[in-house]
């Protein structure tokens, strides 16, 4: 880190230009950040801190511009700043930060500034049915300016649009001619994405009578109809959110009514599982058909159901960490607990510590051919310890076991008809491995090879290879990133390593994702702290396979437990239904599970202990054999005998706050086998059109995505193909509305 000579003030005009040319944020938000970030650099004029540099920036400068801020009160209101508002001040700050750190420029770290927290969590608000008839009738539709408003509200509610999308809006976008009832429309919206929305019936009926009213020649679809002549006609977004407010007032609805109210669960990276290979949210969204894996729920095995709906949309995330696995996913994405009627479905925002949810045991696709097996094993020790040049032209591997590296140069030789050089590192106790050749260097770049360790994925093609391909890409990174002694894997990337783990459950195998936060001294003496992410296989039974399959160099240095005790199974809700059960029907049977399976005290499964696979199996026997026949016995069994399934305890869960929205996606399948398995965990499907297409009642729907009434679920039942339009266009016409 090198010491800058410029102000920090000087360097917000360099940093506006990166957030421009290397970041491309649009111009509202570079404007935003300028707007943040002036306030920033007035309060050092006024402190008389206009020299000061990044790396003379300290702690108690941030304090006291924290104080300036909650001192400080709203030009408009005359109030203090809401908490919310002076976050995203600090929020400026921590960019501008960021920006010294990836520059080089030595400073105070980023993440040093903590966010303001919020005294309550924000919510979204939503209008019932009768407020919203209310909220659209308000407008005066015999003036032009009614005509005008009617349209806009309209199309708020029909398209979810948000305000600055609506306000962009131009004539020559809306084609409509006298037989047109549906429109759809693509529109670029926030980030630069483009997508497409659709207009009901009520709304196009809406807009073409307000088009009727224009005899101008003004380019913007929404024109104010007031202000000087010279000045542009297109309305502003803060016009907009009057109009509004305005007509909430009117029609007597609640006063949180905005733009936003009329509009509205799985992250991009999450791996869900396809008849012939795994894929990430993001992909499977946009292919044009796939074949997912169910879990069929009468006898616990796994099928094949084709893709029918998929949509995307932006939420808050939670990140749950359960029995060495990790998902992140929307707080009302749903996961399956067991319950005192068996299987029960349960809201990630309502899951506590402690908790146990389903998930897989064992993923079985059809692999598809990418590589060459012993290429498979180079690729593997690459993505663990690799560096990749395009400058040189050369991939560069380092170990300290030089016999290995020989064998991997051997490899290199067979395949590539190139001889790599080997020698000693010239800085540390290890041998270089050193591979000049450009095809294998654009191939890497090619396939998704991430230069820095945190950002580095396996090849999606690898995850979906056959197992031979696959077995020989996780011995080859077993050999560059894996532990003598306990099976262990370490990266810095848990992206990398939830492949791995996904990988190795194609095996059968089972392991446990944890991270720890480290500290290493640097070569230049200076400390990093970072998190670091750790792969380990606990279990026998799983340590046995991972020696069976995956052949790396340090298989006979590998420790293996000497007894498994079998899996847990967290049956105690079902066991305490059966036995007041069997109680009321005065079935005797807890004295012949002592005497027959020495199992002798059936309470404290039920209150403290969660029983293995073997002694549940003991007692569905034993139950059978008293003549006992139930639903919550018919549960248990299928849960006692289910070998494709785990149950995995929920240990963390914590919002990712390193944005409150994110891009998350839905996908809608069966109407009775609505599951995915998405990284290791078995995920209800909560994709509200595919129920609304299969005819299910629109209040189920509410409660599946936690609304508050059927009018938001309409509103927020967003839709992106052919089959969805037709969705859109029979239940998000408006005709609960008349």
């Amino acid at each position: 880190m090198q010491k800058s000579k410029k102000t920090i003030t000087e360097h917000i005009k360099d940093f506006l230009e990166y957030c421009d040319v290397e970041k491309g944020l649009g111009y509202k938000s570079q404007e935003t950040y300028a707007r943040f970030l002036k306030k920033f650099s007035d309060w050092f004029s006024s402190q008389n801190l206009q020299s000061l540099k990044p790396h003379e920036l300290d702690d108690q400068h941030i304090w006291d511009y924290r104080l300036f801020l909650s001192q400080t009160l709203h030009k408009t209101t005359k109030e203090p700043l809401k908490r919310s508002t002076q976050n995203y001040y600090l929020i400026a700050v921590r960019s501008l930060l960021s920006f010294f750190t990836e520059r080089n420029i030595l400073s105070l770290p980023a993440d040093k500034i903590k966010l303001i927290r919020e005294k309550e969590e924000r919510k979204v608000k939503f209008l019932n049915l009768e407020q919203l008839k209310k909220l659209l009738a308000a407008p005066n539709s015999s003036t032009n300016a009614g005509l005008r408003d009617r349209a806009i509200l309209e199309s708020f509610f029909s398209t979810g649009l948000r305000v600055a999308e609506l306000v962009s809006l131009d004539r020559e976008q809306i084609k409509i001619s006298s037989d047109t009832t549906q429109l759809e429309v693509v529109i670029t919206g926030k980030g630069g994405r483009v997508r497409p929305v659709y207009f009901s019936e009520r709304a196009v009926n809406a807009l073409k009578e307000y088009l009727k009213t224009r005899r101008d020649d003004e380019k913007p679809l929404f024109i104010n109809y007031r202000g000087p002549k010279n000045a542009s006609k297109r309305l502003s977004a803060r016009s907009i959110e009057n109009i509004v407010k305005q007509y909430a007032l009117r029609a007597g609805v609640p006063s949180f009514t905005t733009p936003h109210t009329l509009r509205h669960c799985l992250s991009p990276t999450t791996r869900i599982v396809l008849r012939d290979g795994i894929v990430s949210a993001r992909d499977l969204y946009f292919k044009t058909s796939a074949e997912v894996q169910a879990l069929e729920w009468a006898g616990f095995q796994f099928q094949n159901l084709t893709l029918k709906e998929r949509s995307y949309h932006i939420t808050p995330l939670l990140s749950l960490w359960a029995g060495g696995y990790n998902l992140l996913c929307s707080p009302n994405h749903r996961l399956f607990t067991i319950g005192k009627k068996g299987i029960e479905e349960k809201q990630a925002r309502e899951l506590k510590i402690g908790d146990y949810v389903m998930g897989v045991k064992k993923i079985t696709i059809q692999g598809k051919p990418f590589v060459h097996p012993r290429f498979a094993r180079i690729l593997g020790y690459i993505y663990g310890d690799g560096t990749v040049s395009r400058a040189r032209r050369a991939v560069l591997l380092t170990d300290k076991n030089k016999e290995m590296l020989k064998s991997y140069m051997n490899w290199i030789n067979e395949l590539f008809y190139v001889v790599p050089t080997l020698k000693k590192s010239k800085v540390s106790n290890s041998w270089q491995l050193t591979v000049y050749n450009a095809e294998l260097v654009e191939f890497l770049l090619q396939i998704g090879f991430e230069p820095g360790a945190n950002g580095r994925r396996m090849p999606k093609e690898m995850l979906s290879a056959p197992l031979n391909e696959l077995a020989e890409f996780l011995a080859g990174f077993y050999d560059a990133e894996g532990n003598s002694g306990n099976i262990r894997i370490f990266s810095s990337s848990v992206e990398l390593l939830k492949d791995v783990q996904m990988g190795l459950l194609r095996f059968g195998i089972d392991s446990h994702l944890n991270w720890r936060n480290r500290t290493v001294i640097l070569p230049q003496k200076r400390l990093f702290s970072h998190k670091f992410y750790t792969l380990h296989i606990l279990h026998k039974p799983d340590q046995e396979l991972f020696l069976e399959h995956i052949k790396t160099f340090k298989r006979r240095f590998l420790n293996v437990e000497k007894h498994f005790q079998g899996q847990k199974l967290p049956v105690g809700p079902l066991l305490e239904v059966i036995r007041k059960d069997t109680t009321r029907k005065k079935i005797q049977w807890i004295q012949a599970l002592r005497r027959n399976y020495s199992i002798n005290d059936i309470g404290r499964y039920i209150e403290k202990l969660n029983p293995s696979r073997k002694t549940v199996q003991h007692i569905v026997q034993q139950l059978e054999d008293a003549g006992y026949n139930s639903q919550y016995l018919a549960q248990l069994k299928k849960i006692a005998y289910a070998d494709t399934i785990q149950w995995l305890k929920l240990h963390e869960k914590t919002k990712v706050s390193s944005s409150p929205r994110y891009s998350v996606y839905d996908f809608g399948i069966s109407r009775w086998h609505g599951n995915l398995i998405t990284d290791g965990f078995i995920s209800h499907n909560s994709f509200a059109t595919d129920l609304l297409s299969q005819g299910v009642d629109l209040r189920l729907i509410q409660e599946f995505l936690g609304h508050k009434n059927p009018a938001t679920t309409q509103i927020y039942a967003h839709v992106t193909s052919k089959q969805l339009r037709d969705v859109h266009r029979q239940f998000h016409s408006g005709k609960n509305l008349k």
